[in-house]
């Protein structure tokens, strides 16, 4: 059976959050921006406590991209102990779906930054020295009360959290709405340059020391990897970025994001300029990396620093020398240059690319949790994926 069971949900339930152990945990759900404002230092503080490196976590990041896409309904859940300490933090939001005739119909519960999708991955944060179960147990006691339809969590690297918010949903022991997605294939890094040139792989350095070769054989000039500041100048590269992204998917007939959501440039902008202030290298960030030889822009990069390690996000390479591979290129430098922040790891983004296998063959699985709250919306779901492949639209 696929994700799109009939799960059916009960609208209400007497089951508590403090039903497991003797010590109280207490959930507060956030609905305003203003409230959720107030709570930088707080949620940066505990995020750290948890050890979650994500920048698409942070209150920046979530903040920066709810005052660009509203949602409907906010639905950020605190999870505290009985010594009002934080032990879990859930940031949902609820929204009716604007691709698909029948998925308007329907309120989603998602984590905050889909729709447009632009985390790679997203997860509840747990303090380690709290019980998840009981955790999220008190998230499930708050998603019973909430009014929604569909419950649809993307992009999961703890497939644990899932199966145990499913549990706590659905305790009759229904048909799975778990899946595995996507998964982000990534590199372990060592501490130094020289360490990581001796593992290396052969094929690597043989094909990027070519490309190399062959722009300073013809011409002339060498390649310089830059990352750009929030400035005006950084500014008409970045439109120029997202310019040749909306050309390229044009051209295989499809839309880039940057198409369908134009605000989307403005997200990032401002991410930027907010990164830019995270003077602390242990503080994630946004980072704008251009390829460049001369005056020529090869290449562009979006990615972000988690505090120790790296994650590819979105690259565009300038097709007029598509021959030349700066798209490699690029990609291995930003390999060198997160081995000399210290980085632990390198992570090539969701999707399993056969580019990707030139550095890695290891990948981190993630998850996808879809559950409906009664027969009616699964049923108008499947309508609307119907619908969609009859008319040839994708159906996410």
């Amino acid at each position: 059976m696929t994700t799109t069971q009939l799960l059916n949900i009960p609208l209400s339930s007497n089951h508590s959050p403090l039903a497991a152990g003797s010590e109280a945990y207490h959930s507060h759900t956030i609905t305003t921006l203003a409230e959720f404002e107030a709570l930088k230092t707080e949620w940066n503080d505990f995020l750290k406590q948890t050890g979650t490196h994500n920048l698409c976590l942070t209150h920046g990041w979530l903040l920066t991209w709810l005052q660009h896409f509203p949602p409907e309904q906010l639905l950020i859940i605190i999870v505290k102990d009985a010594h009002g300490q934080w032990v879990g933090a859930a940031p949902l939001k609820i929204s009716k779906s604007k691709n698909g005739l029948s998925h308007r119909l329907l309120r989603q519960v998602q984590f905050i930054g889909t729709q447009p999708t632009v985390f790679d991955w997203m997860k509840f944060a747990i303090s380690p020295a709290a019980s998840q179960e009981r955790v999220i147990e008190a998230i499930a006691a708050v998603l019973r009360q909430s009014k929604w339809d569909v419950l649809d969590l993307q992009f999961h690297p703890d497939e644990s959290q899932l199966r145990q918010l499913e549990r706590c949903l659905q305790p009759n022991g229904k048909a799975s709405g778990i899946q595995e997605t996507t998964p982000i294939p990534y590199l372990k890094l060592p501490a130094t340059e020289t360490e990581y040139e001796k593992v290396r792989r052969k094929k690597t350095r043989l094909e990027v020391n070519r490309h190399c070769n062959r722009f300073s054989k013809e011409f002339g000039s060498p390649l310089q990897l830059e990352f750009q500041p929030a400035t005006e100048a950084s500014d008409a590269i970045l439109t120029r970025f997202f310019a040749g992204h909306i050309k390229y998917w044009a051209e295989k007939k499809h839309k880039s994001d940057f198409q369908r959501f134009p605000k989307l440039f403005h997200f990032y902008k401002d991410m930027l300029a907010y990164s830019q202030e995270q003077a602390d290298e242990s503080e994630p960030k946004l980072l704008f990396s251009v390829l460049k030889m001369e005056e020529y822009q090869l290449s562009y990069h979006l990615g972000f620093w988690q505090g120790n390690g790296y994650l590819s996000h979105i690259t565009h390479f300038n097709q007029g020398f598509k021959g030349y591979s700066p798209g490699t290129v690029h990609m291995d430098k930003l390999v060198f240059d997160t081995i000399a922040r210290g980085g632990l790891e390198f992570e090539f983004g969701r999707g399993d690319e056969p580019y990707k296998k030139m550095w890695t063959q290891e990948k981190k699985p993630l998850w996808r949790l879809r559950m409906f709250r009664s027969p009616l919306s699964a049923a108008i779901w499947q309508v609307d994926i119907l619908l969609k492949r009859m008319t040839g639209k994708s159906t996410e």
